[in-house]
């Protein structure tokens, strides 16, 4: 979100992140929040990236994965995988109790 645009909403610091460009530059930037992102019907709170005053709002993979939207390139559009709800897939870390990891489907 564009330094301007925090400031105006008088967004606290919540520390720094470092981001790269599409031209493989590296930068550690501010970070700021949290905000909200609301898609259709879908919403979630988060920080955001403080980005160079008057630059441009970005929705990144983060936003896209957790609201459990797919990007359609061809028409522009964002589109729900579900309908009905975000469904996001968990892995299980390590064993537990002799079983192997698994992935498990979590609604929210």
């Amino acid at each position: 979100m564009p330094q301007n645009v925090v400031e105006r909403l008088g967004l606290p610091p919540q520390g720094t992140a470092f981001v790269t460009y599409a031209d493989e530059r590296r930068e550690e930037r501010p970070l700021a929040g949290p905000v909200g992102v609301q898609i259709g019907n879908r919403s979630m709170t988060m920080e955001c990236i403080v980005a160079p005053p008057l630059s441009e709002v970005l929705i990144g993979q983060v936003v896209l994965e957790r609201l459990d939207l797919i990007a359609d390139c061809t028409n522009r559009t964002l589109t729900p995988r579900y309908e009905d709800y975000p469904l996001l897939k968990l892995k299980a870390l390590g064993t537990r109790q002799g079983r192997s990891p698994r992935t498990l489907g979590s609604r929210i």
